[in-house]
């Protein structure tokens, strides 16, 4: 527990990502952490002085929910695409990315449902996430890293589409600049050939 806090605090160097369950946790807990501090500043950030009230209202309070499940959904699809198809296919052979992925995305849900804090339309999300991670492909030209949870946060965040037309870029930058530390940490990190060997 010391080792993992002096790691958060940068007093001590993250250990390299060796084994496949290491990297599983990995994209559970970064997943999460996107998908819940972006969706949360948004709403903070839009909300201003009437921010305390929403969290008394408990028909946005499972909007919130929703939303949050939805992008996490979508987060855990885009980093295990990012990190098998920038970091992994090397050491991957002569098997179809697709297979991977799937594989990589049910160990993720399944360490997960061990999480209390997860939400609960597990189900629905675990499906949810399936049926994103089809549509990646490793030779997609016109796939754009992390769009899949750009698109989500923008189409499900609780706020009125008028706000969120104005806010777009704003919303894709922020969830865009939460991607950046996650993808410098995998890239420093990860050793796919001991995770797949």
């Amino acid at each position: 527990m010391i080792t993992k806090i002096l790691e958060y605090l940068g007093l001590r160097p993250k250990q390299p990502l060796k084994k496949k369950s290491e990297l599983v946790e990995f994209i559970h807990s970064n997943s999460a952490f996107v998908s819940q501090v972006t969706l949360l500043t948004y709403i903070k950030a839009r909300s201003g002085t009437q921010y305390p009230k929403l969290f008394e209202n408990p028909e946005y309070l499972k909007s919130i929910e929703i939303a949050r499940s939805h992008l996490y959904a979508s987060c855990v699809a885009d980093l295990a695409f990012f990190v098998i198809n920038e970091h992994c296919l090397n050491e991957i052979q002569n098997k179809p990315i697709q297979f991977i992925l799937s594989n990589l995305v049910n160990e993720v849900f399944s360490f997960a449902k061990d999480d209390e804090t997860i939400f609960k339309e597990f189900d629905e999300m675990k499906k949810q996430c399936e049926e994103q991670v089809k549509v990646l492909r490793s030779d997609a030209i016109d796939h754009k890293l992390f769009k899949m949870s750009s698109d989500t946060f923008f189409r499900w965040a609780p706020m009125a589409e008028e706000f969120k037309v104005e806010d777009e870029e704003i919303m894709r930058n922020s969830i865009h600049f939460r991607w950046i530390e996650v993808r410098r940490e995998v890239r420093e990190r990860i050793r796919p050939s001991l995770i797949f060997n």
